[in-house]
């Protein structure tokens, strides 16, 4: 495999991942009514990590409480992409960064679901990032357990 091909497959990973995660995040967004002022936000960010790289790539809901001060619930979806020599990592997540009590839940952060395959090849991780996705659609309904009802 040559530099070249290891870029241009990295790149269409980043790619895949961040098109099927938005995919999922916008489903989420619609089926569930987390109020008038919520938003989706992107997020990707890739950089050097040790003798590889990580790609943290990240929809998040934002639930605005307060402007002053600014106070919001979000909740985070998340695929990290890590890649040394040896081998790849997917890991998904979902997550409540809460600034005000839902549902029962305190604020602070709560992990509502968490799945790590690791020791990819590179050939391996857009089949395991759909995997991974296809996961989350499976997921128990968490925007409920937060206290969001389902649109209609």
């Amino acid at each position: 495999m040559t530099p070249e091909s290891v870029a241009v497959d990295v790149v269409a990973a980043l790619s895949h991942c961040d098109r099927a995660l938005g995919d999922y995040a916008t489903t989420i967004k619609l089926d569930y009514d987390f109020g008038p002022d919520s938003e989706l936000y992107p997020h990707l960010v890739f950089e050097p990590q040790g003798s590889g790289a990580q790609a943290d790539i990240r929809k998040t809901i934002r639930m605005p409480i307060s402007l002053r001060p600014f106070l919001s619930n979000e909740i985070g979806i998340q695929i990290m992409l890590t890649f040394t020599k040896m081998s790849c990592e997917v890991a998904s997540s979902v997550e409540a960064h809460l600034d005000r009590a839902m549902a029962g839940w305190e604020p602070g952060v709560h992990v509502l679901y968490r799945k790590v395959s690791e020791g990819l090849r590179l050939a391996e991780l857009s089949e395991t990032v759909d995997a991974h996705i296809l996961d989350l659609y499976r997921l128990p309904t968490f925007p409920k357990s937060l206290g969001i009802r389902p649109r209609g």
